[in-house]
């Protein structure tokens, strides 16, 4: 996994595939032929644990029957996010090979993520069935006035390993982080601090963050929403932060929903080719302390 620029994809929730199989057959009046653990079990003789064969489950029963799990005693396993082969043909079938989006979007991804204000911008233009609640600059930005000033006395590298906690850092085609852009960002930073520290409200000291100042939040997806988003965002023309977060999110994924989202050959095509260029990066990130940039005062 690509690690070079310090910005991070965390899956926080990912809600059971059933939920969409189950979409799908209500519309056809098919329920019976399910074959996954469904919502509705209080009727069903469960016995063995279809992930490792144990038959010892741990049932449970809430006061609804919806509220109805089994947990596997041998491998832990929640019986309600497993999903039969016939449910999930059903999805692939239906929702990626027939194209009935719609059924998709019975689901439910939440990841948190933290990258640059520039990333921030675009993310913002996905509004279908994207949710995003991020922290609030307002209220946040006077961390800035527990800090020291962010000068060269210091030294280059400590100097950049604590801008980079406010920072999304750039490389340069020598694949370092000491360069003009990020001397310049770091300027900005600086000029926050001191704006902080002089009393200047956050409400007006916001108008002067550089693009490059982090955001951190929670954003929530549905497979179609997020599908939308990777089809958009992996591809050589965007923005390379936000392929490389595009990629960390598609790779956050359980197995199953990636295969499911795979079944997009425009996607399948371009998470390949995006796992082969940033291989040749990762090659190269030992040089991101120790390439020397001139030009620094």
């Amino acid at each position: 996994m690509y690690k070079g620029e310090k910005m991070s994809v965390s899956l926080l929730y990912i809600s059971p595939l059933i939920l969409i199989s189950n979409g799908i057959r209500q519309s056809h009046d098919t329920t019976d032929k399910a074959d996954s653990f469904m919502l509705d079990q209080s009727e069903k003789n469960i016995e063995i644990c279809p992930y490792c064969g144990c038959q010892e489950l741990i049932e449970a029963y809430g006061t609804d029957p919806v509220q109805y799990t089994a947990i596997c005693n041998n491998c832990k396993a929640n019986l309600d996010y497993h999903i039969g082969d016939k449910d999930y043909a059903l999805i692939q079938r239906v929702g990626f090979k027939f194209k009935h989006e719609s059924v998709l979007e019975h689901s439910l991804i939440v990841f948190e993520f933290e990258a640059s204000r520039a990333l921030l911008q675009e993310l913002s233009r996905h509004r279908i069935g994207v949710s995003p609640t991020i922290k609030s600059t307002r209220y946040t930005l006077k961390e800035l006035k527990k800090e020291k000033p962010f000068t060269w006395i210091e030294g280059r590298e400590k100097l950049y390993k604590r801008a980079a906690k406010y920072l999304y850092m750039v490389k340069d085609d020598n694949n370092t982080v000491y360069n003009e852009v990020n001397h310049a960002s770091i300027k900005a930073l600086e000029n926050l601090r001191q704006l902080i520290v002089s009393g200047f409200s956050n409400d007006k000291v916001k108008y002067a963050l550089p693009e490059a100042y982090k955001f951190k939040g929670q954003v929530s997806f549905n497979i179609r929403s997020l599908m939308h988003l990777l089809t958009l965002r992996l591809p050589k023309d965007a923005l390379l932060e936000f392929r490389i977060l595009a990629l960390e999110a598609l790779l956050a994924l359980p197995d199953d929903y990636r295969e499911l989202l795979r079944q997009n050959e425009q996607l399948k095509d371009l998470e390949d080719s995006l796992r082969m260029q940033l291989t040749g990066l990762v090659d190269n990130l030992s040089k991101i302390y120790t390439v020397e940039t001139d030009g620094f005062n």
